[in-house]
């Protein structure tokens, strides 16, 4: 891996230190212009760089027994901060959320020995983890020791990788508490929501003063009993809506049918799904709150039933994509 999207060099007075990976020789493949490269750095030297550029930046002390860190949107480690990567460079357990950083991503930068387990939960599929199971087994890991050849038995460090942010739909709360119950030291390091970044990521301001929106709330389309939101949309009184875990084409239809039905929002208002936000699957759908469903199943097929993880998007700044290199297009469909 480059490591060059930690740091390049560091400039102390007049002297550069560079940290750019080791040159590595390349192979040139039929194609003139297409150049091969064989691999840049092993795990274990990651972690080593790593951990000196961190020290000289003034270090990371392990104060904590438990780490809950948010991923953001990405599923790359060269998205995550520095001081996750060192933390992660240390872990002994990681327990990580489906929409977080993949298991062969994470091998490359904890240790070699360092337990890798996914915790992941997804809405409606019945093979997700419950949270009291997670809170639980949280617990089991941080209430064992390992072995330590230099000082004896010694408590381990737990990495709890949460997509977005830890605290916004999260689902932290109950984990602090049994932390909490069992004075088990704990520290919380935040990332980006996906409420923010994910419609962002599909060129969707959630503000825009030009067509007078300044404002919006953020709902989740499934909430911690599974079940969908039945308040009155009319009355919240904002410019644009943000929905997450709202993926099922079903509950999406319903939805979109009870925010038609109010009387702040109308069939003709501008919405948008981005899917897999952030990542190079992402797609993004414009249309309207009366046509959105049937939109998606014309791009995708007719009886598609799901575009999970997705974020829904309504209001009038849904129509907006600012990431385009030109003017916006009007187009209902595109990324």
């Amino acid at each position: 891996m480059n490591l060059r999207f930690i740091l390049a060099a560091f400039v102390m007075g007049s002297q550069v230190l560079s940290f750019a990976p080791p040159k590595v020789p390349t192979t040139m493949s039929p194609n003139r212009n297409q150049i091969t490269r064989l691999p840049m750095v092993s795990s274990e030297s990651l972690r080593s760089q790593i951990n000196e550029i961190t020290s000289m930046l003034g270090g990371i002390a392990l104060q904590s027994q438990v780490y809950i860190i948010g991923t953001g949107l990405s599923n790359r480690l060269v998205d995550l901060p520095l001081s996750t990567l060192s933390i992660l460079s240390r872990a002994d357990v990681v327990l990580s959320d489906s929409l977080s950083i993949a298991h062969e991503e994470l091998s490359k930068v904890v240790p070699r020995d360092c337990v890798i387990r996914d915790v992941g939960k997804r809405g409606d599929y019945a093979k997700s983890a419950k949270q009291s199971d997670i809170d639980q087994l949280i617990l089991e890991y941080a209430t064992t020791t390992t072995a330590n050849n230099a000082t004896g038995d010694c408590k381990k460090t737990i990495v709890r990788l949460k997509g977005g942010d830890p605290f916004l739909f999260g689902r932290s709360r109950t984990e602090i508490d049994v932390l909490r119950e069992h004075s088990i030291s704990y520290q919380v390091i935040p990332n980006l929501s996906s409420c923010v970044a994910g419609p962002h990521y599909g060129g969707i301001p959630l503000t825009d003063p030009l067509i007078d929106s300044q404002s919006f709330a953020v709902f989740s389309g499934t909430n911690a009993q599974g079940k969908s939101d039945t308040r009155n949309w009319g009355e919240v009184d904002v410019d644009a809506l943000v929905f997450l875990m709202i993926g099922r084409l079903d509950k999406l239809g319903q939805l979109c049918v009870e925010l038609g039905a109010s009387v702040k929002w109308d069939k003709g208002t501008p919405c948008a799904v981005v899917q897999n936000a952030g990542r190079s699957t992402q797609k993004v759908w414009r249309a309207t709150i009366g046509t959105l469903v049937d939109t998606i199943r014309k791009d995708l097929s007719a009886d598609a039933s799901t575009v999970s993880p997705a974020i829904f998007i309504v209001g009038s700044v849904a129509s907006l994509n600012l990431l385009s290199q030109t003017e916006n297009d009007g187009k209902i469909l595109g990324s």
